[in-house]
């Protein structure tokens, strides 16, 4: 995306995001994913690939679409951390980072609770087991060896083969208080879902400067990316309520001018990249016209 010229810019609050992305949303068959990311990859910096139970696998997505775009930041979001071994998780990321160097972005999460249930890998602490498989993925990410064991994580004397000359930034996707606090202590950055607005966004950042202080870390290179619910358009023309997303802040109206306004109060938190998430029936329309009416009127 290519920021307005800043001599007619008005004067900002607050530093803008560098990267404006969209989801490619769960519901999108395998079969179509190639073709709906490609016709969007033009219009924006960032696609983020889902891996929700029982849906498509997001490592086999965002390869894909990494190879078919050479020109856009492809994320993994979010990726369970009980879905793989830690090893084998960084060999997958290790692999996509090695072959589309800087545009891959490694997102890690507890996984929804209930789902995890159901496949029989519901953790007693999702909190250790998410603090382990953090240092270890991300110390193989970096070159490391490591040998630990955890209650989660048992690795004797791994390093990998081909660890990636520039490491993907490892990004934490949580929201309760103890797991913020652990992405600003542990991780190159974070991901917020839908439904967290700017007070939420504020709350978190508070969270992430405790974690960070418990481990001496500095946040000025911390990156954030915020999910935005976003639809233009009636209600008739939104798609079902997924019963698993979360419910809270999003940008709904029918009204171009609306909906850029509301998602100019997450721009102006001061974030790394916004990812609309299209509510709509029709995914590809809508994400046209939010290129197209909505995002020329965010101050970027």
């Amino acid at each position: 995306m290519t920021p307005d010229d800043a001599s007619s810019a008005p004067p900002l609050p607050s530093p803008i995001p560098t990267r404006v992305g969209t989801m490619l949303r769960r519901d999108v068959p395998p079969a179509q994913l190639l073709e709906h990311a490609a016709r969007h990859a033009g219009s924006f910096d960032e696609l983020w690939v889902v891996e929700d139970l029982p849906y498509a696998g997001g490592i086999s997505q965002a390869a894909s679409v990494l190879a078919q775009n050479p020109d856009v930041i492809v994320g993994h979001g979010i990726a369970p951390a009980p879905f793989r071994n830690a090893a084998a998780l960084a060999m997958e990321w290790a692999t996509l980072a090695e072959m589309f160097p800087g545009r891959f972005l490694a997102g890690l999460g507890h996984g929804v609770h209930h789902w995890m249930t159901s496949i029989g890998a519901r953790a007693p602490s999702p909190l250790r087991r998410l603090r382990e498989f953090t240092v270890a993925v991300s110390a193989l990410l970096a070159g490391g060896t490591v040998s630990t064991s955890g209650d989660y994580v048992q690795l004797d004397d791994i390093t990998l083969e081909f660890p990636p000359a520039v490491p993907p930034p490892l990004l934490l996707g949580v929201s309760g208080p103890k797991s913020l606090q652990l992405s600003g202590e542990l991780a190159a950055g974070s991901v917020l879902s839908e439904a967290h607005g700017p007070e939420e966004v504020a709350a978190a950042r508070r969270h992430f400067a405790i974690g960070a202080e418990r481990s001496g870390r500095d946040l000025a290179h911390h990156q954030l990316t915020v999910y935005a619910g976003c639809h233009l358009g009636t209600p008739a023309e939104m798609a079902p309520r997924n019963p698993d997303a979360p419910v809270g802040w999003e940008a709904v109206s029918d009204d171009p001018a609306t909906v850029a306004s509301t998602l100019q109060e997450l721009v102006d938190t001061d974030l790394t990249s916004l990812v609309v998430v299209p509510m709509a029936l029709d995914v590809d329309r809508q994400l046209d016209r939010i290129v197209d009416e909505v995002l020329p009127q965010l101050r970027r």
